[in-house]
């Protein structure tokens, strides 16, 4: 049997920064009980970039709780920046907010919370929140602050082997505030899906919103409060 993960410090004495890292097989542990596994690709101050032995993950620093190299060998993946990108340097200054500026119109799977990924694409990067297009759940506006990580599909990989006439990528006509805030208020007096409707709270009419209680109607017109900073994601019918 391999040998357990090992600190970075009882690994590697002389590691001062993640790039000292790059093509070592990591372990993250994120918020949320979610661990990833792969080979560090590359990092910025707010992004780490694994590859799994199938797909390049963007991960978002500020839901990583630590990380480890991994000694066993069942967890080594076998791989290097040089076989991935051959004849191509690591990005002189990679960011989570730039990853997503070009990740626009190419299908994504993205992770927010919970064990339930979604698959679409971006369409629009506001200050703290992506507008993001599903053939699932339609329009979402998703809180930058929640979202984990995403991975990019291969080309000419689509959705759900959706056609391009079922699934098309096409700019959103929305009229868009700058913050998920703002955005919400023009949905006062919809019916709204807040987190996937992960429970029987987090879908009804949004009836107002004061500094960061937000109330909903449900269906027997009972109120329930939400607080603002805890909604991942908004998608309506």
């Amino acid at each position: 049997m391999g040998s357990l993960p090992v600190s970075i410090k009882e690994r590697r004495s002389s590691v001062r920064n993640l790039n000292d890292l790059i093509n070592e097989t990591i372990k993250i542990k994120l918020n949320g009980n979610s661990d990833l596994i792969g080979v560090l690709i590359d990092s910025g101050n707010d992004i780490l970039v694994l590859y799994d032995g199938n797909n390049l993950i963007y991960v978002s620093q500020f839901h990583v709780h630590y990380f480890e190299v991994c000694n066993s060998v069942e967890d080594k993946i076998s791989t290097t920046v040089d076989s991935l990108f051959p004849g191509m340097e690591p990005l002189d200054s990679i960011s989570f907010r730039k990853t997503l500026q070009e990740s626009r119109g190419i299908f994504t799977e993205i992770f927010v919370s919970g064990h339930k990924s979604i698959h679409g694409y971006i369409t629009s990067v506001m200050n703290d929140y992506i507008v993001f297009q599903s053939p699932i759940y339609k329009t979402m506006y998703i809180s930058l602050k929640h979202l984990k990580w995403l991975i990019p599909y291969p080309q000419n990989v689509r959705p759900y082997e959706l056609t391009d006439s079922e699934f098309p990528v096409v700019p959103i006509g929305l009229s868009l505030a700058r913050t998920l805030e703002e955005q919400l208020k023009k949905l006062l007096d919809q019916i709204v899906i807040f987190d996937l409707n992960e429970n029987s709270n987090k879908s009804g009419k949004l009836t107002s919103m004061h500094g960061n209680q937000i109330t909903l109607t449900r269906a027997r017109n009972q109120p329930v409060f939400l607080n603002y900073h805890h909604i991942k994601t908004v998608h309506f019918p």
